[in-house]
């Protein structure tokens, strides 16, 4: 396997483009706002204050869950005890709602608190707040928080989740686990591990072409993506236009990007030819190329070692190749 690098707990999100407008949350959010005025939840209060990562309520076990149709993997989930279609992304740190979803399951909101979060071609706002209990499999899991869009990208609905009601579920509850992606078969395997979780996203080198650099370890994106300045260094963009796609736009309406093809995309042993891959502003650290769409990359198996820090491909004969 290869190991990887982590990010340390903070507020992320990376998410896909949606060149679509959405719906404005605010009435939501102050709403949710207005139902949080009760102070005997203290508990849920010091969530939001100092946001860690979730962690299992009861016995562990290892689950299998199938993969709804989608073209990331989603499974269903349980959020205040409401079911709904759950995308498991390891390229987003919390659990994010969809306005509709987070009114569906009440969540606890006292203070509507803004923070601006990048996302790939554009920022965007997202309020915190704190859900009692979180299911997936029938294992509970609390204490953690759950972020709500000011405004809907509409990336859901292009990713094959027409459900309004709808969570992204990030690494602050992944990392409780080991993860099997089966991308073949369909099927998501979560493996217990015992150890602390965390909130951060990993990353793992990858040779692009005839190049290599950090890419993000992305099961929400459906695609590569890559950063400009990397684009313009492979060749696949003028400086021109990478300097027009490193700017972030105020709306996923008016994020830019630009389709290119990659000869070669290497991991470990394995090669991947004639790639799609989508250029756009993530993170503008030039030590980081983008992100690694995961479902992208055709019906493979990959295993998110979050135990070990450490990410592979898991070829048919169930072995990883050193990368």
């Amino acid at each position: 396997m290869t190991r990887v690098r982590s990010v340390p707990a903070r507020l992320l999100l990376f998410a896909l483009l949606a060149a679509c407008t959405a719906p404005d949350n605010r009435a939501i959010l102050d709403d949710l706002e207005e139902q949080s005025r009760d102070e005997s939840k203290p508990a849920l209060l010091a969530q939001i204050v100092d946001p860690q990562a979730y962690f299992i309520r009861g016995p562990a076990r290892t689950i299998l869950l199938p993969m709804e149709k989608a073209t990331v993997p989603v499974v269903r989930v349980r959020i205040n005890g409401v079911e709904m279609p759950g995308i498991l992304d390891t390229g987003t740190t919390h659990i994010v709602l969809s306005g509709p979803a987070a009114r569906a399951c009440k969540l606890y909101m006292p203070e509507s608190m803004p923070m601006e979060i990048v996302t790939p071609g554009y920022a965007t706002r997202f309020f915190t707040g704190a859900p009692e209990s979180v299911e997936i499999g029938g294992m509970k899991l609390e204490g953690g928080i759950a972020l709500v869009p000011e405004k809907e990208s509409g990336l859901a609905r292009r990713l094959g989740v027409p459900n309004a009601v709808h969570a992204t579920i990030g690494t602050a509850v992944l990392s409780n686990y080991n993860v099997v992606f089966d991308f073949q078969r369909r099927l998501v395997e979560l493996q217990p591990h015992g150890k602390k979780a965390f909130a951060g996203v990993m990353w793992t080198r990858v040779r692009v072409n005839d190049k290599e650099r950090l890419l993000l370890i992305d099961s929400g994106a459906n695609g590569l993506f890559l950063e400009p300045d990397f684009a313009h260094e492979l060749g696949l963009v003028s400086q021109e236009r990478a300097n027009q796609l490193r700017g972030k736009a105020r709306s996923a309406s008016e994020a830019r990007m630009e389709r290119v093809r990659v000869d070669e995309l290497g991991f470990g042993p394995r090669v991947f030819r004639n790639v799609r891959a989508h250029v756009v502003s993530i993170m503008g650290d030039p030590e980081r190329g983008g992100l690694l769409g995961l479902p992208g990359l055709g019906p493979h198996r990959w295993l998110v070692h979050y135990e070990t820090r450490q990410f592979a491909l898991v070829e048919p004969d169930g072995t990883t190749p050193e990368g």
